[in-house]
């Protein structure tokens, strides 16, 4: 994924929009609600110095089933730049966690977002992911790690050797808070099949590929 010119506003929003912790790992049972907010982002160099992006989102899960979640999260540093974003995905369980077995989530998603600018020739720009997660009990709470697969699906016109995927590997903790709260720290590298040096701006990397990203995630069930 070159990103050489930002001309293209979905370009920004590729880079970022998968930075939020991943709340959606165990099911919540039918009719529970668990709203969330998080903050992160990719580490980049700036003022001399490393520093996150400070990338916002708000959702929720929503217990559907016994084993089926649905969530939806709208991202609000985007609309500093003119953009609306929305995503809404769901994710099944099919195995529960049992001593070293561990309760495995599989979902797709969909990100969706709008350009407010009159501007820009291209004002929508959608594409699908396929998430996967496992998780643990642990003492704090749970234990999780998982991969994100995002497919684009068109290739920018200014880079004809855009990759055709972006993988993010990511693990992290859960940490209960009191009966109903949690607090979720994540640590994902974001476009591990990347070659950052193919990137304008500079990120902390893993072996110049992709890009390291710190995620902090509030969660509170009801």
């Amino acid at each position: 994924m070159k990103i050489s010119s930002l001309k293209s506003w979905p370009a920004t929003v590729m880079l970022l929009a998968g930075c939020a912790a991943h709340t959606n790992l165990v099911p919540l049972g039918r009719g529970r609600l668990a709203p969330n907010i998080g903050i992160g982002g990719p580490i980049v160099e700036a003022f001399g110095t490393h520093v996150p992006i400070p990338y916002l989102l708000a959702g929720a899960d929503y217990g559907v089933s016994s084993s089926v979640n649905a969530n939806a999260a709208v991202h609000l540093l985007p609309l500093v730049y003119g953009v609306a974003g929305l995503d809404a995905g769901a994710a099944w369980f099919p195995l529960r966690n049992d001593g070293w077995k561990p309760t495995i989530g599989i979902g797709p998603r969909v990100f969706l977002f709008a350009s407010l600018k009159q501007t820009v020739e291209s004002r929508f720009f959608f594409y699908p992911t396929v998430s996967a997660s496992a998780s643990w009990k642990t003492g704090p709470g749970l234990l999780y790690a998982g991969g994100d697969l995002a497919v684009p699906l068109a290739r920018p016109e200014y880079d004809e050797e855009a990759e055709s995927f972006i993988f993010s590997p990511f693990i992290g903790i859960q940490w209960n808070i009191g009966g109903r709260c949690a607090l979720l720290t994540e640590l994902k590298w974001n476009g591990a099949n990347i070659e950052t040096d193919r990137l304008a701006a500079k990120f902390m990397t893993v072996g110049n590929q992709g890009a390291v990203t710190p995620l902090v995630s509030i969660q509170r069930r009801f």
